[in-house]
């Protein structure tokens, strides 16, 4: 009840420790207790879900989900015939849903209850609000049409199935028993059959009675009691196949006589009603039934005084005020119409009833049809809030809004929450099917209806999925959703968070395929970094090739931008190239490798050098064309200018110089002239790299020129005869290579030189502190060091206490090495050069 609290669940929540509470999906809390620091792990974390959907809920759910769709997409005007007739369809079909499971078992369990009486409530409403009770040529008259709800719900109207007026395990032991009518439950069910216009059924029981079996009219000895017997229960037959029922369309009656109007109706019921007086007040016939069977006498005079309208009988006949409402209705007041007379005599058979005192459903009941009676659609919906399900609040509004005083109430815009009663009644259903696995597809399709908050619950509800790399179906499903509804930055997350579960489980091909809809270069270049790693190292292992090759379909249709995966095509089609040979197919190869470098930026085009400085010197003679060694001539000459000064620096240089020999060989077989450095080309080089630059701008300049120490110029005696010889011949290309392969093994030797000074320096400081200051000051001033001041700028602790920054700095502007501008800032601080 509203004020009360209402337990959800128990929580662990220690003495002392915080607990942190905040929303999950829909109806779900997660909560955290976070014991203190020095016993964090006693800390413990909880999920409370309410308001969750049994088996047959979600059967509900799935079934009334097309049905509810089909209504809100037609939009019919509430005042038109053709809302009238969707809305009765709706109904009828719904109220089939409801009813699909019944009871399946000897009595109805709580759930299977619950779902009978919504779909009694579902009934009543539509009764009222789409089916108008007695329209149909009752001209308002509402006693069959009660009757008619009360009997197809009559599990929810008692309570049970063994609480409703004929159980079929008591029909079943009525059937098998020798003297049913001896059965102490036999002459109530009869009575109680009667009242309800249950007239088939009643007629039944008495056709069970053993007196027919016993009475024989031709026999020699007649049993006088079976024959007093069988008199009274032909004048009872007789009299119920005979009652009186208004003929409506649709409806089929088993028993009772049909009569076409209400006038014609009232006019027999008087006269069958005097039949069943006079058949009442024959003394002969009650004396010869009393004879044999006074429990057969007086039950036939109850029925009897039942169908007379006896207020006396009708309350003994019944079990709640509302079959007293319908008996009253039937066999009292069977011109009753609504809504005056109606709610009139639904109060009085209410305090006659002990309708205070009835279960919650008959009270909800008895609310219910006053509001139904007066068509208070706000009424409705209060009294169905409280009782029902969150599904029957989502769904009933578009039943009340098939009349006009249902639509022009619950249409109405909400004043402080925003969006109609509609609205807000869907949204709290869709809350409740959020948190569950098979049931929030449901919710999302529900959102969709929801014009003022649908948008956002839904943007809301995609993005707190529980995504599962192990299981791809929700992330598909959510992303399809909303690729439906119009959330295009909604499917791209979703792609993108699937994408990085299933990376982060190690599978590389399905999180390629999740980040390439999202088109994420950044993560499918991070995915593919191992394996590309590998290959340009060359340490491709069998299990490395093997999730290669798994991959290549992936990697077909990744988007284009990242580098790894444009360094593992070039490193395929090269690797097809050289299986192929100097075939077309090897030429092909090749040459589609060239053209995939050349689509490529220069950041992306040099992160494949170690590659194709790998594959080149293996290619076969005459796998590439004209154009292909022209290119690749330029893209290494000028790749090999841009190289870092790092330690790798030497190994890359090498390889570089191997792939240009060989290229250019390739390319002196096609007649393909070398080209010359180009001015940008030259101007991209970084001042350190320079030197290097004019090597290669420079083929014809000899090595003596170069002022290069004399036992390099001695080690390269030899790749000055080939340079001379190279050019003799007219090869530029082979003489720049030549060139720049000396420089290389000159710089490598400085490079050399200095780190054994540096490594004397630092041994020296170690053992001979003083020393080592006298010879570094003597050093940095005679400008040794001028050339290698960064490197001691960045090693700070090589600089003793004694050195003076400004000096440092004036001595390094001196020597031209940087201007003084720009040193001074730094050498100022000198936390920088001390120890």
């Amino acid at each position: 009840m509203d004020g009360e609290p209402v337990e959800l669940a128990a929580v662990p929540a220690s003495a002392g420790s915080r607990l942190f509470v905040s929303w999950g999906l829909g109806n779900e809390l997660h909560t955290v207790d976070l014991a203190p620091s020095s016993a964090r792990e006693d800390s413990s974390a909880s999920v409370v879900q309410w308001g969750q959907l049994s088996a047959g809920q979600r059967r509900v759910a799935f079934d009334s989900l097309g049905m509810y769709q089909q209504l809100q997409a037609a939009g019919h005007d509430p005042r038109g015939t053709e809302a009238w007739a969707a809305a009765r369809r709706y109904a009828a079909a719904v109220s089939a849903i409801l009813a699909a499971d019944g009871v399946r078992g000897a009595e109805a369990t709580a759930e299977e209850l619950v779902t009978l009486q919504e779909r009694a409530l579902w009934d009543l409403l539509a009764l009222f609000w789409v089916e108008r009770p007695g329209a149909a040529g009752g001209q308002g008259l509402v006693a069959q049409d009660l009757a008619r709800w009360v009997r197809s719900n009559a599990v929810a109207v008692s309570g049970g199935v063994s609480a409703q007026p004929l159980p079929p395990a008591l029909l079943a032991a009525l059937r098998e028993a020798p003297l049913p009518e001896s059965a102490a439950a036999y002459w109530p069910a009869v009575s109680r059959l009667a009242a309800l216009g249950w007239i088939d059924d009643a007629l039944e029981l008495l056709g069970l009675h053993s007196a027919w079996l016993r009475y024989d009219g031709g026999a020699a000895v007649v049993d006088e009691a079976a024959r007093g017997a069988v008199g009274a229960l032909e004048a009872a037959t007789l009299l119920l196949r005979r009652f009186p029922v208004l003929r409506q369309p649709g409806v089929s009656y088993s028993a009772g006589r049909e009569l076409a109007t209400p006038s014609e109706l009232l006019a027999y019921r008087r006269t069958w009603q005097a039949q069943a007086a006079a058949l009442l007040s024959d003394a002969q016939l009650w004396r010869g039934c009393e004879a044999g069977d006074k429990a057969t006498a007086e039950g036939l005079r109850q029925l009897l005084r039942v169908l007379g309208g006896d207020d006396a009988a009708l309350a003994s006949a019944t079990r709640s005020w509302l079959e007293l409402l319908v008996a009253q209705l039937l066999h009292v007041y069977p011109s009753a119409q609504q809504p005056a007379e109606l709610a009139q005599l639904a109060q009085r058979a209410y305090d006659a009833g002990g309708g205070a005192s009835a279960p919650e459903f008959l009270q909800a009941a008895s609310a219910l049809l006053e509001a139904a009676v007066e068509l208070d659609a706000q009424a409705a919906m209060r009294v169905c809030s409280a009782l029902c399900s969150e599904w029957f609040m989502a769904h009933v509004p578009l039943l009340l809004m098939a009349h006009p005083s249902g639509a022009g109430v619950l249409a109405q815009e909400l004043r402080h929450a925003g969006g109609s009663q509609v609205e807000f009644y869907t949204l709290e259903y869709a809350a409740a099917l959020a948190p569950h696995g098979p049931t929030w597809p449901l919710a999302a399709a529900y959102l969709a209806w929801c014009p003022a908050h649908g948008q956002a619950a839904l943007d809301a509800l995609l993005r707190r999925l529980p995504l599962d790399a192990a299981d791809a179906w929700p992330a598909r499903k959510a992303a399809e959703l909303a690729a439906f509804q119009g959330l295009t930055r909604v499917a791209e997350d979703i792609h993108r968070c699937q994408g990085v579960l299933c990376w982060q489980a190690g599978m590389v091909g399905a999180a390629l395929s999740w980040l390439t809809r999202c088109d994420d270069v950044g993560r499918i270049d991070l995915a593919l970094r191992p394996l590309a790693d590998a290959v340009s190292a060359g340490r491709l292992d069998s299990t490395d090739a093997v999730a290669l090759a798994a991959l290549q379909p992936v990697l077909e249709t990744l988007p284009a931008g990242s580098a790894n995966a444009a360094l593992l095509a070039v490193h395929r089609l090269l690797e097809q190239g050289q299986a192929a040979g100097s075939g077309s197919g090897g030429a092909g190869s090749m040459h589609a490798a060239v053209a995939a470098l050349a689509q490529l930026p220069d950041a992306m085009r040099d992160s494949c050098l170690p590659l194709v400085c790998g594959a080149l010197p293996a290619m076969p003679p005459g796998a590439l064309s004209e154009a292909d060694v022209r290119y690749l001539l330029q893209w290494l000459l000028g790749a090999e200018g841009r190289l870092p000064v790092d330690r790798k620096r030497q190994a890359t240089a090498a390889s570089i110089q191997a792939s240009l020999l060989q290229t250019a060989g390739s390319g002196k077989r096609r007649g393909v002239k070398p080209p010359a450095p180009t001015a940008g080309w030259a101007a991209s080089i970084t001042r350190k790299e320079r030197p290097e630059a004019a090597a290669a701008a420079n083929a014809n300049k000899p090595l003596s020129a170069w002022r290069l120490p004399r036992q390099a110029c001695c080690s390269a005696g030899a790749q000055e005869a080939r340079r001379r010889r190279a050019l003799s011949r007219g090869d530029r290309a082979l003489a720049a290579v030549l060139n720049r392969q000396a420089c290389a093994e000159v710089r490598k030797h400085k490079r050399q030189q200095r780190r054994a000074r540096t490594q004397r320096l630092l041994e020296m400081r170690k053992t001979d502190p003083a020393r080592f200051a006298q010879e570094l000051r003597a050093k940095l001033f005679g400008g040794m060091l001028a050339d290698r001041f960064t490197d001691y700028t960045e090693k700070a602790d090589l600089l003793p206490d004694s050195i003076d920054d400004e000096q440092i700095a004036q001595v390094a502007a001196r020597r031209h090495f940087a201007r003084y501008d720009a040193i001074a800032p730094m050498a100022s601080k000198s936390a920088f050069f001390r120890v």
